[in-house]
């Protein structure tokens, strides 16, 4: 027998952080392409070329997909993830639940 919502798919979140460098000639362009991909954001840029940048998993989309394409993107140097961090539905009420006891 099964308890709970059986219509909602469970699915985990990740989430990744990186630091992504732009050839200066090219930085604006590369920056548009950058936020132009879906589950990616930007948080800031430096004076010196290089991004903040967040990328999720979507529906379809892996975020390890928009990081191999932000490689690949005209301008971009190289992408570095900085953090990661993968959490179940699981996982987010056992923390949850701890945290409405404290």
């Amino acid at each position: 027998m099964t308890t709970g919502n059986t219509d909602r798919v469970s699915r985990p979140y990740n989430i990744c952080s990186l630091v992504v460098h732009l050839a200066p000639a090219r930085a604006d362009e590369a920056e548009r392409r950058v936020a132009a991909l879906p589950g990616v954001e930007i948080h800031g840029r430096t004076a010196d070329s290089r991004l903040v940048v967040t990328a999720v998993d979507l529906p379809g989309i892996l975020a390890f997909d928009q990081i191999a394409e932000m490689n690949r993107t005209p301008g971009v140097v190289a992408a570095s993830l900085v953090y990661h961090a993968f959490d179940t539905d699981e996982s987010r009420a056992a923390c949850a639940h701890t945290t409405s006891q404290n």
